[in-house]
Order: C-alpha cells, then sequence, then structure tokens
C-alpha cells in the first residue's frame, strides 16, 4: 500500500517573466521574456499511484511492470519504458533522447564513479531549448534556440511556473537494523537504508517529479518515516514525512510512498523523522542538480561530505539515561561520509579527496549530526562560498566555515598552483573540529581528520608502507559556537521582507507577559526547560508524558513539551483544531488565512534566566532552529539577551522591539535581502527574529535539531491556511487513512511493543 500526492492538474505555465544572467559571470545581457512553444505538452500528470514493491525473490514492480533497481541510488525504473529518457549518461542509453529536447549531463569527479554514468537532467517536453551550462557558464541552465530567453539563476525557483518541466523518477530504500562499523567499532543496533551507511545518494534536477520514493520499513520494534529536508514541499506537506503531523509512521513490515517536486536546487538530506532514529544511521545524502553563482572545472564536483557525529551506543539507549540524569549524552566520535577511526584497532583509512593543481572543485557540505556544530577547513586551501542551504549566495572566500546541524553549504576549492612546495607530497589535511560549547564528546576528539591529496598515483596504492600523512598545520581561526556572519550570506535573488500579518502593533508587553494573548496567536516564544509529566504535575505541563512516575525536565518553546500522537496525525484533525491547540503538548499554532504576499514574524528567545512571568530554567545552549516548508528571512540574530537581568544591571534588546516597533522601518531589522535558509543558530543567551511568507499551506514543524532536544519536545507545529490544506491533501486522504489503519492495527498488539510487558511505555519522547 501507499501514501500518494495529490496531483492535480500542475499546469506549467511560463507567464511573462523577465530572467537575466549575472553578468558578473557570463556576460550575457539582460534577457527577454520566457515564452514556452503551444505544442509543449505542459500540462503533467505524473501517473497512477502505484508503490514500488519488491517480491520475495528480490525483484522490483510498479504494478505489474519490472523494475532495474540501481543499488547504489536506490533509483528504480523500467529499462524498456525508458529508452526514451534516458536516466543516466551510460554508452548504451546515450543517444535515447527526445528529440528536439534539451539534456543536461551532470559533472561528477571520476572519483564518484562511472564518469560515462552521470546522472543526465533531461527536459522531454521542452522543445526548442537548448543546455547552457558549462565550466565556463555554471549560472545558466537552458536557452531557447536563437533567442535570448533563458531559465539561470536569476529564475526564480519559489515560482512553480518558472521552473523548467523535468521528468519522474523513482527511488526504493529499505529501512533495515543491523550492526554497522564506520568507524572499525561495531555498533550492534544500526538503523540504515538500503544497507549502507550513510543511505544512497539521491540524485535529481532542477524541475523533476520525485515520485515516488518507496520507503519500506524492515524494523522488528520502530516504525519510521522519512523527511526531506529542507525541500520546501510546496502544495505537497503531506509528503514532508513528520509522523504524527502529517502521517502516522510506516509500521513494520509496511511501505508508504513519498511524491514531490524538485522546485528548488541544491543539495540536502533525507532522514528518519521517527523519534532519535536518524542519529543511528537513518540518513542520506540529496542533490537536485542546477546553476551556481560562480564557476568550477569540468568533472571536479565530488558527493556530499556529510558529517556527522556518533556514538557506539543507539541513542535509544541514551535517551531513558538523559532523561533520568538531565544531562546531554557524551558522544564518542565523528565521522566524514560514514567513515572514521576509533582506539588501537583495525579502522577505515581516512576519508580521501584527490584534488587538480589550480582548478575549481565543488564540494557540498552538510551538517547530519546529533549534537555537535561543526567548524570545517583544509589546511592552506581557500574555500569560495556560493550556496546555503537551498538558496545561491554571492560568492565569498574564507579558510573555514562554521556548519550547524541540518545546515549545508556549497563550497568551491581552489586547487593550489603548485602544491607541492609548500607540502613535499602535496598532501593536506581536512578537519572538520567540534565547535566550542556546542558540543560534548567523552574522549575529545579535537577533530576528526580527512585528507587533500595531489598526487593521483596514491588512489590504487600497491606499494609497500603506508601513504605518507600530510604534514600541514591548520590556519588560527575562531571556533566558537556561532553561524557564519550574517552580512556574507547575501541571497543572489533578493527578497523584501513585508511587515507581519500576525502582530498587532496595539500591545504591549504587559498584554504579553500576562498571558493575554491565546496559545495559538503567539509570536515570542521562549525556550526553556520545565519540569513535565508526573501524577502531581500542575497544567499546562500535565500532558501525556512517559515516563510518569515522576516530573522529569523537558526542552519546550511554547505553551509545553511537544509530544504528537502517532496515531492520530494533525492532518487527519483539521476538523477537530480547537481540541488540538486546547492540548498544550501538541503545541500548535495557527497562521491567519494570510494571502501569499504576507509575512509571519516569529521571534525565539533563549533566556538566561527564568522570565518573570515564570515557568521555565534555562541552561545556556545554542540551538539550530528548523523550519519545514519554507526558507525564512533572518531579521536579526543577536547574542544579547532579549530580557533585563536586573541582578547583573542588563537591560534586555527587547525594548527596541515593543509590538509597534516590529516592522521594517526599524533599523536595527535587516527587511532588505537579509540572509535567508531552513536552519538557524539560536544563540545562547541570545535570540532571532525570523519571517517567512504564508504561501505554502500546510501543517509545518518548528524544531531544534538537537536530536535530543526535539525528543524533549523542543518543537511546535504551525497551521497554515488550514482551509487549502483539506483541498490539497483530498486526493491522498483515503490513501493516508488506510496507511494509518495499518499503523493502528500494527500498534495495538502490545506484543509488537519493545516492552509489551508496559505497552505505555512505546513512545517515551515527543516522537519527533
Amino acid at each position: 500500500m501507499k501514501l500518494a500526492s495529490v496531483w492535480t492538474s500542475i499546469v506549467q505555465v511560463f507567464n511573462v517573466l523577465t530572467f537575466s544572467s549575472p553578468e558578473e559571470i557570463s556576460g550575457t545581457p539582460v534577457q527577454t521574456p520566457l515564452v514556452v512553444d503551444d505544442d509543449i505538452a505542459l500540462h503533467f500528470e505524473p501517473g497512477p499511484k502505484i508503490p514500488v514493491v519488491q517480491t520475495e525473490s528480490g525483484e522490483f514492480f510498479h504494478g505489474d511492470t519490472r523494475l532495474v533497481q540501481e543499488y547504489s541510488s536506490g533509483m528504480v525504473y523500467d529499462p524498456n519504458e525508458f529508452k526514451d529518457v534516458p536516466l543516466r549518461a551510460c554508452k548504451e542509453e546515450a543517444s535515447y533522447v527526445f528529440k528536439g529536447s534539451p539534456v543536461i549531463i551532470t559533472p561528477r569527479n571520476p572519483q564518484e564513479g562511472r564518469p560515462d554514468c552521470r546522472l543526465k537532467c533531461h527536459y522531454p517536453t521542452m522543445k526548442g531549448w537548448e543546455p547552457c551550462y558549462s565550466a565556463q557558464n555554471r549560472s545558466c541552465w537552458l536557452r531557447k534556440n536563437r533567442t535570448n530567453e533563458i531559465i539561470d539563476i536569476n529564475t526564480d525557483y519559489e515560482d512553480a511556473a518558472a521552473v523548467p518541466v523535468g521528468k519522474i523518477r523513482r527511488f526504493y530504500l529499505e529501512v533495515s537494523e543491523q550492526p554497522i562499523s564506520p568507524d572499525g567499532t561495531t555498533m550492534e543496533h544500526g538503523k540504515i537504508f538500503n544497507r549502507m551507511y550513510p543511505g544512497p545518494w539521491i540524485e535529481a534536477c532542477w524541475g523533476d517529479w520525485i515520485a515516488e520514493i518507496t520507503v519500506k520499513n524492515n524494523l522488528r520494534w520502530n516504525g519510521t518515516s522519512v523527511h526531506w529536508h529542507g525541500i520546501r514541499q510546496f502544495h505537497s506537506f503531506q509528503h514532508d514525512g513528520v509522523n504524527g503531523i502529517t502521517e502516522c509512521p510506516i509500521a513494520p513490515g509496511d511501505t508508504f510512498t513519498y511524491r514531490f517536486r524538485a522546485l528548488q536546487y541544491g543539495s540536502a538530506w533525507y532522514h528518519s523523522h521517527y523519534s532519535l532514529q536518524y542519529g543511528d544511521g537513518l540518513l542520506g545524502p540529496m542533490t537536485i542538480y542546477g546553476p551556481s553563482t560562480a564557476n568550477f572545472d569540468d568533472d571536479l564536483a565530488f558527493r556530499p561530505l556529510l558529517l556527522s557525529d556518533w556514538n557506539h551506543r543507539s541513542v535509544f539507549e541514551d535517551w531513558p539515561l538523559m532523561l533520568q540524569s538531565g544531562a546531554a549524552p557524551e558522544m564518542t566520535n565523528i565521522l566524514i561520509n560514514g567513515t572514521g577511526q576509533f582506539g588501537f584497532g583495525p579502522s577505515p583509512d581516512k576519508y580521501t579527496l584527490y584534488l587538480n593543481a589550480s582548478k575549481a572543485h565543488m564540494l557540498i557540505l552538510v551538517n547530519t549530526a546529533v549534537d555537535t556544530t561543526f567548524v570545517f577547513s583544509i589546511d592552506d586551501h581557500e574555500l569560495e562560498v556560493i550556496e546555503m542551504d537551498f538558496v545561491p549566495i554571492k560568492p565569498y572566500r574564507t579558510d573555514h566555515i562554521k556548519i550547524g546541524i541540518g545546515q549545508r553549504y556549497h563550497v568551491l576549492v581552489h586547487g593550489l598552483k603548485d602544491p607541492y612546495k609548500k607540502e613535499r607530497y602535496g598532501n593536506y589535511w581536512m578537519r572538520v573540529v567540534p565547535a566550542r560549547k556546542c558540543s560534548k564528546f567523552a574522549f575529545g576528539p579535537d577533530q576528526q581528520m580527512g585528507i587533500v591529496r595531489y598526487n593521483y598515483a596514491y588512489q590504487n596504492w600497491t606499494g609497500p608502507g603506508r601513504l605518507p600523512d600530510p604534514l600541514s598545520e591548520p590556519p588560527l581561526y575562531d571556533i566558537g559556537c556561532a553561524d557564519e556572519p550574517s552580512a556574507k550570506l547575501v541571497p543572489w535573488i533578493p527578497w523584501t521582507v513585508g511587515d507581519p500579518v500576525n502582530i498587532d502593533r496595539k500591545l504591549t508587553w504587559t498584554d504579553i507577559d500576562n498571558n493575554k494573548l491565546p496559545n495559538n496567536t503567539k509570536f515570542v516564544f521562549d525556550v526553556g526547560m520545565v519540569k513535565s509529566g508526573g501524577p502531581n504535575s500542575s497544567f499546562p505541563y500535565n500532558g501525556p508524558y512517559i515516563p510518569d512516575d515522576g516530573a522529569y525536565t523537558r526542552w519546550d518553546m511554547h505553551t509545553a513539551p511537544l509530544r504528537v500522537n502517532f496515531s492520530d496525525p494533525t492532518l487527519l484533525a483539521l476538523d477537530r483544531l480547537e481540541e488540538l491547540i486546547d492540548q498544550p503538548h501538541l503545541d500548535v499554532v495557527t497562521l491567519p488565512n494570510a494571502t501569499d504576499e504576507q509575512w509571519i514574524w516569529m521571534v525565539i528567545t533563549a533566556p538566561d534566566k527564568v522570565p518573570q512571568n515564570g515557568g521555565k530554567i534555562f541552561f545556556p545552549a545554542a540551538h539550530p532552529m528548523h523550519l519545514h516548508g519554507h526558507d525564512f528571512a533572518l531579521l536579526r540574530q543577536s547574542d544579547k539577551n532579549w530580557y533585563n537581568d536586573s541582578a547583573i544591571n542588563h537591560v534586555g534588546e527587547r525594548w527596541m522591539f515593543t509590538p509597534d516597533k516590529l516592522n521594517c522601518k526599524n533599523p536595527h531589522l535587516n527587511c532588505t535581502n537579509p540572509p535567508r535558509r531552513d536552519v538557524v543558530l539560536l544563540p545562547a543567551t541570545g535570540y532571532i527574529i525570523i519571517a517567512f511568507k504564508a504561501d505554502n499551506p500546510g501543517a509545518w514543524i518548528f524544531h531544534c535539531h538537537i536530536a535530543f532536544h526535539a525528543s524533549h519536545g523542543l518543537a511546535m507545529q504551525i497551521i497554515e491556511n488550514k482551509e487549502e490544506m483539506k483541498e490539497i491533501m483530498e486526493l491522498d486522504k483515503k490513501d493516508i487513512e488506510e496507511s494509518c489503519k495499518r499503523w493502528r492495527d500494527w500498534h495495538g498488539n502490545s506484543m509488537n511493543h519493545w516492552d509489551w510487558h508496559h505497552p505505555s511505555h512505546f513512545q517515551d519522547d515527543s516522537g519527533v
């Protein structure tokens, strides 16, 4: 069975829009409006809602059609059906394209697999267009023959009608449990996709329909759900992959199918959103190919580097210990793309990249950690940063880059002109350093090191002895817990933020402090810790928390720590929304029926003491805050406290942002092309002010991406334009309900529970 998308008459109409290519890169003049030929089939229906299934013999079927699987990527396809539409640029497929339709061969370093088998970006309905993407002009993507019409880095990817019309790609992922040894020491309770850690690299192209990704759950004791981190899910919120909110968990033995369109381009990752699962290995990289704001050389793009912290215990073993002690668990190691070294026993070789002298290489950095912010650098090399999260930015250069959990950066690594002059063997350390006050390790490590080599003869080394280690020394740079400086993060396509539609300018702080605002209309949210649960706890913190033998300290940011109901997800309870709002542990914030051009503003604070209205305590820690369904604009990020503290004579900064001053006239706020992304670091004892357009109806979660904090309940739900949500999911509703029935049937048998003597213990955290 499956969960399928609502694909209701998606009509690609390229209206009179103007696109231009950045003159700094290509020198192309301003372009004329883009018009697509009338004879192109613009109405797109991505086929029937049929999940991919695997038979007992190991074969894959899409309905009655037998499929072929590329094991390394999870991609599945019918070799006969797709003869005309090649998935890869392999030799036997190279000539199979629609006549007159453009094909872009994606860049890939030979180290990352067969160079003749790179992914093809194919636009079969866009006759008369041709690729303009090349090493000499990475800013361009498609150009209309004999005209100046162009799709490039200036095309507004927020406008679905402006995005190129791609093709369908299908994938199949199996979730299984098995021991894994990424650093030479076995972790017995690994949970992985397709028997690989990290999971398969999912590749697609700008404008493709990623339809379908079928996920099968082979776990014994856990449900699962898969979130496609950073994907906007425009009008497809039901495929966001957050159990208890957009779906029920996938029951053991069951499958679940996700469908969405790649309107953005860049890199991300996919991971389980079921409790703490991704910390045991259930994650993988994802790349959507598109243009760039700076050029790099042919075939010098690497697969994403996933930077992870790691334990030799399961996160599910750490969780009850953390709940009892109140102290975050200490991590054991750092991995680069699932590779690390630990102790004195046999370990994998250090992760190694080979560079070409004087060439520009594309490197993708993704922080997939549970608890750690990283600082990345390559000794003696300069990094040119060109994209953050899914947002192309104006390039800037640096010798190191700070990456919070869930954040992604595209950087160009500029190969040295004479790499052997600086270091005799042409080898350099690649360093992944845990940021101070944003990490906690039992034995260090001070850093994890990979290697950059210029001598390609070392790739297939069979000589005596081991290869020489680098002798390079790191530059001196700050490794404090922080984001990259906001002033450097300038989006290429500018936004001008509007004043908030959700803040009543007549309110005073007295009104807000005295709780005169209904829970679902608040706009200031204090991150803190509360005692919650237990038989004697008081409202509003007496939610259904497990264990319930006493009050435990949990993180929260709204009315109470979040705890979702796996069996009753929000998207199936919209008719009972008022009932949900009245349950503090569900932490629901509703947005007005705003228009696409109206803006929602939120203030998130990290007070360093109990606010005067009481209730919370705070342990000073930074929090990577992630919003689903949107890129948000970062209007202000401050490490100064929001509240006053008379004990130390501190005047908080909230006096600058009374409700009548929370608008774009305030000189302390940046509304003119501010940084925008989907993860931002909330500084310890500081605050952030963010804004997003109310243009994507859905049930979205906003949460800390420190996995243990999210499990505590440091999250809330945002219901955006509820009435439109029903129409978006209408065609899927039956499938969603069937999937939930299968989950309820499985969950209803206590013998399926990990603690079947005490079935109520099954969900002992927030669930997300």
